[in-house]
């Protein structure tokens, strides 16, 4: 498998970043000092390489109609600068991919999870027989960069020299840094505030460099995926795919429930109406000793209910915190839970995420 490198890659090495490979990727894991890039997150304001994610461009008269009668969520009503999450489920109602569905006015971008363009491309394309839709993968040809923490808004506001006020989740502008052309899209990182700032390839470093001269630290993979584990936000590959249901993910603020047929739709309102959700993805916190790792069988009073998918370690205290699969009964805040050979009380379940409450 080819790596690929972002359009960030040059930058991020002129500022002693450390890389490694992330999925098909060569990203920067840090950029020297991992416990300040987690508390600029936390207290001030960090610039993320999110060019991982894939991006697809969908224009003609039938996209949103299409994507409609395809996914979970209502987004055929979506005007120019809103948006909205979707899954686009199999007949059997498991996860194809979560796709953030915004619409920009001129075209409609789909992003997707990490390496999932094509997958979703392919998906979409079996199921256009005479609608007006064109797809069109963008990833290559652009660069999204994350601005997450509390400063963020104000930091983007700058550079951008626009009112972000107003800027609801999931809603976009166009915007115009330095006089080069940018997307800007509100996407909270979990309860922490967050933008996109989708860029062309050739104007990415140029950008970048803007943020870091207003103060932004830059943050790696080792840092953003304590972030996100800490969050209870799930990842394609790990929490996500065609292994899950969006019930089980916790996805229920991406499903309408009451939009019409969708693929996989009777699956899911079966589940929902009838309470068959066998397992559910929990939080966990995990002692900072334990020899635990992912993809290691929970228990629960002896017996296996599950296992543990995300495991990271926080840098500035050294906690362990996870995320996995149990079944429905030890799904409950504050019970614990073993490691299969390993203490039976060892591992609190600390949370439910619920991406879109």
């Amino acid at each position: 498998m080819t790596t690929l490198r972002t359009p960030i890659h040059k930058a991020a090495e002129a500022s002693g970043a450390t890389f490694g490979q992330w999925r098909q990727w060569e990203l920067p894991l840090s950029y020297g000092d991992v416990k300040a890039e987690y508390i600029s997150a936390k207290e001030g304001v960090v610039l993320h390489d999110a060019s991982y994610l894939g991006r697809v461009k969908a224009t003609g008269a039938d996209v949103l109609d299409l994507l409609n009668r395809l996914s979970t969520n209502r987004v055929d009503h979506l005007g120019p600068g809103e948006g909205a999450p979707t899954i686009l489920t199999s007949e059997r109602g498991r996860i194809i991919d979560l796709v953030y569905t915004l619409n920009l006015g001129p075209y409609v971008l789909l992003l997707t999870s990490p390496g999932a363009e094509e997958t979703v491309m392919q998906w979409l394309d079996k199921y256009t027989i005479m609608e007006d839709s064109t797809l069109e993968d963008l990833t290559s040809r652009t660069t999204l960069i994350t601005l997450a923490g509390p400063k963020a808004r104000g930091t983007l506001e700058t550079l951008t020299e626009t009112s972000l006020g107003d800027l609801g989740p999931f809603r976009s502008l166009p915007a115009s840094p330095g006089g080069l052309e940018a997307t800007v899209i509100r996407m909270d990182i979990g309860a922490r505030p967050g933008f996109h700032l989708m860029v062309s390839a050739e104007d990415a470093e140029a950008i970048w460099k803007m943020i870091t001269d207003l103060g932004a630290t830059p943050v790696g993979m080792e840092a953003w995926e304590a972030l996100r584990v800490e969050a209870g936000i799930p990842a394609y590959g790990k929490e996500m795919g065609e292994a899950y249901n969006p019930l089980e993910v916790g996805l229920i603020g991406s499903i309408d429930f009451d939009k019409g047929c969708y693929i996989g739709q009777e699956v899911i309102a079966r589940l929902d109406t009838y309470d068959k959700v066998q397992r559910t993805l929990v939080s966990l916190k995990v002692p900072n000793d334990a020899k635990a790792q992912e993809g290691d069988k929970l228990t629960y009073e002896g017996k296996e209910v599950g296992s543990i998918t995300s495991l990271a370690r926080v840098p500035t205290d050294g906690r362990l915190v996870g995320l996995g699969y149990v079944r429905a009964h030890a799904a409950v805040v504050g019970i614990r839970l073993g490691l299969a050979g390993g203490d039976d009380r060892s591992i609190e379940v600390s949370g439910l995420p619920r991406l879109f409450s």
